[in-house]
């Protein structure tokens, strides 16, 4: 499949593929109290922040895209804009009421404060259709944005929410960190961090 860089007219395709590939994400769901705001979620971050700000990549062929990325690059912070952070909050609420918008505004705030304090890229998350998966386009789009950190000689990093795919990125080089702490009753999230220039296996 051919591979493109994401432009953010792109948000609405990225969305639709990282919606449906988190649809049963163990701490998305737990964070916002099941899948129907995930795509509002996605859609707002992608146009917000990691489109605009960032960068990200699709895979696809001429029946349509099967994968993405979303990416931030060194030196550039998570920092939403307030309507787009406004729209992901009354998805939520509609869909789940207030407990979720409070639990997903404590994750962020676990997320935010565990990230490496040196300069790093963030792999803020990769989704591949359900029926692609199992085919290697994830890893094939988490190496375009690896080969631009290890053009920088900069490390990678990211948080591991669902455990089945731990293999894949130990193979591409990354190495747990630490859990990271979220409230009580949530799943595992796993900080991961490669090192710059580190061999995928």
């Amino acid at each position: 499949m051919a591979v493109r860089a994401a432009r953010r007219d792109d948000s609405d395709l990225v969305a639709d593929i990282l919606a449906e590939a988190f649809a049963d994400d163990p701490v998305m769901n737990w964070t916002f109290g099941g899948a129907r705001p995930f795509r509002t979620v996605f859609h707002e971050l992608a146009r917000g922040v990691y489109l605009k700000n960032g960068f990200g990549h699709l895979a696809g062929d001429g029946s349509g895209a099967w994968a993405a990325t979303l990416w931030l690059p060194l030196g550039v912070e998570i920092r939403l804009p307030v309507m787009n952070e406004a729209r992901i909050a009354a998805s939520a609420f509609a869909h789940h009421g207030l407990a979720s918008i409070r639990r997903a505004m404590k994750t962020a705030a676990v997320l935010a404060q565990h990230h490496p304090m040196a300069p790093h890229y963030y792999l803020f998350a990769v989704g591949v259709r359900k029926g692609a998966q199992g085919k290697g386009l994830g890893g094939r789009l988490i190496r375009e944005g690896l080969a631009r950190a290890d053009a920088e000689g900069a490390p990678a990093y990211l948080e591991n929410s669902n455990p089945k795919n731990t293999p894949l990125y130990e193979r591409l080089g990354f190495r747990p960190t630490a859990p990271l702490p979220l409230p009580d009753g949530a799943p595992p999230l796993l900080g991961m961090l490669r090192p710059a220039g580190a061999s995928a296996r």
